[in-house]
């Protein structure tokens, strides 16, 4: 028999034996769902667009259940859509084998590039926060620093560097306290190598240069004559309290040199020394002239380490060391006081809550390391591949210097990653598993239930490779089916999720919404992996068809 012959008996054999328009009324249930999810992605655009300003507060409270059940109308037509064609072609149970792969396949690479996207995003942020390759000395204060980084910035691959101190410290606010790492930089040259300037929210790491700047962060406002207090709301139209008292009728119009204004501090009298009278008050409020306020260093922190000290930019902490000098009792700390001159974000937890960036010198004052540094970072122009810069690093600049890469200082967490990876692939791949099982199951009984056929081809001269090849092309057609199908589908969920964004709880997940990353590689490995089953389960089915003799089948 010929290849094209074969194939033709495969396909004949996976399909029922119904008239054509037997089931043509399951159509119908595909329909209705697919104009439900179109009802409910209008309904949400219009939600979105015209009603979102006249929403009641528990509306408004429904609007991510109602987002959630967008994506799952979407998800059940797809999945009901598939199954009702394939039972309206195929057997009841290749529908089943058939839909399992499906299943199998599309959960393997939804998930898969999930995983993908988290690690990406992951690796962005490690990256966007630390430099790709950092220099340090081995046994010997780091004091060369300046010459080094000459010869380094001149090495083809790396982009920029510079250089940093850091250390390990408590820094105390009036309401709480943390540990943390203190790190001296470069504001000038940092953002050549880092995103820490991009990341920056409030403030400018240019106020860690020009402490003078920040004189006037938090600082409250200059205290306000009684005329200014009184044109706010009367003659300025101080916000809308003093448009409601208006319109109430609470200040009362020709009342000569006094009045009546509801709601304030500021009481009048009404037999003309009313002026005096509010004058006398605001100066009281404002007792005195605010002291000046002393220039001191600044710090740049993160958002969840200002939550927790629950300070504000231009807010003075405390920076206390533990590496200070020696008093009549031992050892002394040392304590600083610094002035929070700028807030930055990077996304990452740790880091947010953990680092605090201050001026190179100011630094290297504090901890009592003058004209000394930890090392050098270096930023590459192909952060993925290092190891060829590392050498040329480790050359030019001698045994005495340790060269470090991003991959290497964060191995522990990539591994696992991976490693959860691999898990997660493993356990999906039980339920393609499971589908592979079912195909089995499936080639017994058609093998059992197209005994006579097979006796039939036999006795007109198929050979028996060629019955085996007929019941292996059934296996393989329907992993061809469920796997290409559960790819296709898979992919579009994925970038459903890429286009429209599936929103997080960012206290939960710090990130805004689900990050996706499609990798072609893992495409290849699911639909290798599930073919290469469907293969298998096709195998024992298969050798029983071969072994068959005309005489058994048709008996």
């Amino acid at each position: 028999m010929s290849f094209g012959f074969e194939l033709l008996l495969a396909r004949r054999y996976l399909r029922a034996d119904r008239p054509p328009g037997a089931l043509k009324g399951l159509r119908w249930a595909t329909f209705g769902l697919l104009l439900t999810t179109i009802c409910i992605y209008i309904g949400d655009e219009l939600l979105n667009r015209y009603l979102a300003s006249h929403l009641s507060q528990f509306l408004w409270d429904l609007r991510p259940i109602l987002r959630t059940l967008k994506y799952a109308s979407v998800l059940v037509t797809v999945l009901v859509g598939f199954f009702v064609e394939l039972i309206r072609q195929l057997t009841i149970f290749t529908t089943i084998s058939t839909f399992g792969l499906f299943l199998g396949t599309g959960a393997l690479v939804t998930v898969l590039s999930v995983m993908s996207g988290f690690e990406q995003d992951l690796k962005g942020k490690i990256l966007g926060t630390h430099a790709h390759m950092v220099v340090t000395c081995r046994d010997r204060s780091f004091t060369d620093y300046r010459e080094a980084l000459a010869k380094v910035e001149k090495l083809p691959g790396v982009v920029a560097a510079t250089p940093y101190l850091t250390s390990e410290v408590m820094i105390a606010s009036q309401a709480n306290l943390s540990g943390v790492i203190i790190k001296g930089i470069d504001p000038q040259t940092i953002g050549r190598v880092t995103e820490l300037v991009k990341n920056t929210e409030q403030g400018s790491l240019e106020n860690l240069l020009h402490p003078e700047r920040m004189l006037t962060l938090g600082e409250p406002p200059p205290p306000r004559s009684a005329l200014q207090e009184l044109a706010t709301p009367l003659d300025a139209g101080g916000g809308a309290d003093a448009a409601d008292q208006r319109d109430a009728g609470a200040v009362a119009p020709d009342a000569g040199t006094g009045a009546a204004v509801a709601g304030r501090d500021v009481a009048l009298k009404t037999d003309g020394d009313g002026a005096a009278t509010a004058e006398g008050q605001i100066r009281n409020r404002h007792s005195g002239p605010p002291k000046p306020r002393k220039i001191l260093p600044g710090v740049a922190i993160g958002r969840e380490l200002a939550k927790n000290l629950r300070v504000f930019l231009g807010d003075d902490v405390n920076v206390v060391s533990p590496l200070g000098g020696i008093g009549p009792t031992g050892p002394i700390p040392k304590t600083k006081r610094f002035r929070v001159g700028a807030s930055f974000f990077s996304g990452m937890y740790e880091y947010d809550s953990k680092y605090v960036y201050m001026d190179l010198p100011a630094a290297q004052k504090f901890l009592g390391l003058p004209d000394e540094v930890t090392g050098l970072e270096l930023k590459l122009a192909t952060p993925e591949e290092t190891e060829g810069v590392m050498a040329q690093v480790q050359a030019t600049l001698g045994s005495d210097f340790e060269v470090v890469d991003w991959k290497q200082t964060n191995r522990s967490l990539f591994s696992a990653l991976k490693l959860e990876k691999i898990a997660m692939f493993i356990a999906l791949c039980f339920i393609i598993l499971v589908a592979a099982f079912s195909i089995v199951s499936n080639g017994i009984m058609l093998v059992l239930k197209k005994g006579r056929d097979v006796a039939i081809l036999k006795s007109m001269g198929a050979s028996d490779g060629a019955v085996l090849r007929v019941f292996v092309l059934l296996g393989l057609y329907m992993g061809m089916l469920g796997t290409t199908a559960g790819v296709l589908v898979g992919c579009a969920v994925c970038a459903a999720f890429d286009r429209f964004g599936l929103p997080l709880d960012t206290d939960v997940y710090y990130i805004t919404k689900l990050p996706v990353k499609v990798n072609p590689t893992e495409l290849a490995v699911v639909l290798v992996a599930s073919l290469m089953l469907s293969l298998l389960a096709t195998l024992y089915p298969a050798w029983l068809a071969a072994r068959l003799r005309p005489v058994e089948g048709l008996r």
